[in-house]
């Protein structure tokens, strides 16, 4: 991270929160999309990588992400600033 990033937060939720050991963390990806922060997410915590993205490197679709508490679209066009919260929420099963 150089001094010129700033700093975007995701909360994390379930298998997430779990995986990861914290409901919020901080990616130097402000300026960028969301699906960059999610990049720089899974570059810094790998074993998450597959609750995100599938084989081909694609955001799975079942994911919910929200910014500043609405919902994104498109993770590819929608940018995050510096402050800028997204909230990741994955699918839940069991019965």
């Amino acid at each position: 991270m150089s001094d010129n990033d700033a700093l975007v937060s995701l909360r994390l939720f379930g298998a997430l929160r779990s995986a990861v050991g914290h409901k919020e963390v901080q990616v130097p990806c402000a300026g960028g999309t969301v699906n960059e922060a999610l990049l720089c997410f899974t570059e810094q915590h790998a074993s998450v990588r597959s609750f995100i993205f599938d084989g081909e490197g694609k955001q799975r679709r079942s994911m919910i992400l929200l910014l500043n508490g609405d919902p994104v679209s498109d993770s590819q066009t929608t940018r995050v600033e510096e402050g800028d919260v997204v909230s990741l929420l994955l699918p839940l099963a069991g019965g």
